[in-house]
């Protein structure tokens, strides 16, 4: 569940006003982005958000597994 206010430590408001952030930029680029793209997006960002909800499990953990799934993906649109 989303946060109603900001968190008061310095890195972890600076996390939230990123995040925050980013999904106002996301909303606004979706219109640009072709419909593959969004389909690898939302592949790539389901895959991320169900490893982030797992309790307790380690972001270097979370970043190894995203990487070895999603990286063949990226690179294919790095090179698109």
């Amino acid at each position: 569940m989303a946060r109603e206010r900001k968190p008061t430590d310095p890195q972890a408001r600076e996390i939230f006003e990123i995040h925050r952030r980013y999904i106002e930029v996301m909303e606004t680029r979706l219109t640009m982005v072709e419909e593959q793209t969004r389909v690898s997006y939302i592949s790539v960002m389901t895959k991320l958000t169900e490893k982030l909800a797992v309790p307790g499990k380690p972001l270097s953990e979370v970043v190894r597994e995203i990487m070895a799934e999603a990286g063949p993906m990226l690179f294919q649109v790095m090179q698109g």
